[in-house]
């Protein structure tokens, strides 16, 4: 049998119809994906860096702001520093960065190698921070010895690579085959470089259908192909900085027993003699808090009604000394007295010279007029004054209202570090510029300062401070409110006067009378024993430091009896 000869004219037409459909697949593709851009952007010319400065990026997000190279060290604008190493603080009025650890304060000078520990000269290699057009840059060197972080440094053009987040997850893997990085998500977009089999990339979730945003080891972030990538092996990286460095030495004061303290109120040093009738009444005190110092100036002087007569007196009877410094002063600028360096530190002597020279067990601070814009002066001067009472394991106690959203500039978080006790005022819930009339301290507000204070503040530094004081609210037809404070017998006496009943309101854990003064309506929600009492239920003794009382007079002898059952 012959076999069959396929004509020659055949085959080529074979031929021909197969490299058409060919043709046309891949004309196809390209009237899809377009003829590829093979155009390459320097990465001089993507980033646009000024001579001198790097591109600056920060756990992968890129900074609205550039760094600053000089002899090979890079500097990070102060906002950026800030949020990395929250203890730094730059002095506007003395044009000094100072840094504070539990026992050091550290004060730098603009493009100086000169600095200062506890007052003592030192120097370093390069300066830890510079000015540049008005603004402040910190080297990353300084900000390295307090704060453990990657950084990768690279040139042409410039990049500094920050990881330094513990918090976050990377996820990462290798390119497979040798790919483009690109500008964006698409083969039409520019080369940026080129990316070689076995380089690692992050992967950032940005995709398109065939592309995925990455970034490079060496900070470029651009568009790879999914394709090139070992997607189906992908790996994730968590940071474990060391911070514990940051919070070493910071100690704190801890009594056996629970704080159990009293406020007396003196307006004048005669008014010190007072402290035997003060005391009378109240069994199981062990701190007073005498209210002796109050700012007088922005420079940082005290008017004080101290008196060593007085600790004396007090020690004798084996109760400590905790005066009480305030900013109620109105005619001083806190704003200049907190943000100056200078001032904080005169301050700061001046209180730690009768804490030497009165042999004081602690200093209470009672800042009760800070504003926002000065917050971070007031966090600093806490900061700087508990280097010293540390140093002389002394007690750093701090007042504070119930933490809320309007107030959270004065950082709970950080006084709870720095202090031995955070103090949370629990009264005050309405008050005399209140809208309306109500308790002093009911138990819902007294659960909220707790409850909010120990989500910033370790339990075992909680002092829950409680009123001795009521309010008498006088509401008019007109609709107007008027309010003055009095003390438990005052409360009680003016109920009985005017032959009001007065009612166990369970809910606020107090009694409640009103009564009708003429048209206007008069109401009182009453602090007594019982009242107390159901407070302290509420304030486990064995969890928090302890308690505090505004202020001694004011109460019943009754009240201190409910102290002594909870002490039980």
């Amino acid at each position: 049998m012959k076999k069959k000869i396929i004509p020659i004219t055949v085959i080529i037409s074979l031929i021909v119809i197969a490299v058409i459909s060919v043709l046309v697949i891949l004309v196809g593709k390209i009237m899809k994906d377009g003829i590829p851009n093979k155009t390459v952007i320097s990465l001089t010319d993507y980033y646009k860096v000024p001579e001198g400065e790097a591109r600056l990026i920060v756990d992968i997000r890129k900074s609205d702001e550039n760094a600053l190279i000089r002899n090979e060290t890079a500097y990070l604008p102060y906002d950026v520093a800030e949020k990395i190493l929250s203890r730094i603080y730059y002095d506007v009025m003395d044009d000094v960065i100072v840094y504070t650890t539990a026992t050091e304060k550290y004060i730098y000078q603009a493009d100086e190698k000169e600095y200062k520990v506890n007052g003592k000269s030192k120097k370093e290699d390069n300066p830890s921070f510079t000015e540049e057009g008005g603004n402040i840059f910190v080297s990353v060197d300084f900000i390295k010895k307090w704060h453990d972080m990657k950084v990768d440094i690279f040139k042409d053009p410039g990049r500094v690579i920050i990881f330094e987040n513990n918090n976050e997850e990377y996820k990462f893997c290798e390119v497979k085959k040798e790919t483009e990085l690109r500008e964006g998500g698409s083969n039409k977009d520019a080369i940026l470089k080129t990316l070689n089999a076995g380089d690692k990339v992050y992967l950032i979730e940005d995709t398109t259908a065939d592309y995925i945003r990455v970034f490079t080891e060496d900070g470029v972030t651009g568009y790879a192909k999914v394709d090139k990538l070992d997607i189906e092996n992908v790996e994730t990286k968590k940071y474990a900085f060391d911070r514990d460095k940051e919070d070493d030495g910071y100690t704190s004061i801890t009594r056996k027993e629970p704080v159990v303290l009293g406020w007396h109120q003196v307006t004048s040093k005669a008014a010190n003699a007072g402290w035997g009738s003060a005391l009378a009444k109240a069994e199981g005190v062990n701190v007073v808090s005498p209210t002796w110092f109050s700012v007088a100036d922005s420079e940082g002087e005290l008017t004080t009604f101290a008196s060593k007569d007085y600790v004396d007196k007090i020690h004798n009877i084996n109760i400590d000394v905790w005066p009480l410094v305030n900013d109620f002063n109105k005619d001083v600028d806190f704003k200049k007295l907190l943000t100056s360096t200078t001032s904080r530190t005169k301050l700061i002597n001046n209180i730690i010279y009768f804490v030497e020279e009165y042999n004081l067990d602690g200093i209470n601070i009672d800042f009760e007029r800070i504003k926002a814009s000065y917050a971070g002066g007031y966090i600093q001067f806490l900061r700087e004054l508990s280097i010293e009472m540390r140093r002389r394991n002394k007690v750093l106690s701090i007042d504070n209202y119930i933490p809320l959203d309007f107030n959270s500039f004065y950082n709970l978080k950080e006084q709870g570090v720095l202090a031995d006790y955070i103090c949370v005022m629990a009264y005050d819930e309405h008050y005399s510029g209140s809208s309306e009339a109500g308790s002093v301290s009911s138990l819902n507000w007294v659960k909220k300062s707790i409850k909010n204070t120990a989500a910033s503040v370790p339990m075992n530094k909680i002092i829950v401070g409680l009123p001795f004081y009521t309010r008498i609210w006088r509401e008019t037809k007109d609709g107007k409110l008027k309010t003055k404070a009095l003390g438990m017998e005052g409360g009680l006496n003016l109920v009985s006067a005017n032959k009001a009943k007065k009612e166990w309101n369970k809910e606020n854990g107090q009694y409640y009378a009103e009564w009708k003064d003429g048209k206007d309506r008069m109401r009182i929600w009453l602090e007594e024993e019982k009242s107390v009492a159901a407070k302290l239920k509420l304030v486990d003794k064995d969890k928090v430091a302890g308690i505090a009382f505004w202020k001694l007079g004011l109460e019943k002898k009754e009240a201190w009896n409910s102290v002594l059952n909870w002490l039980k």
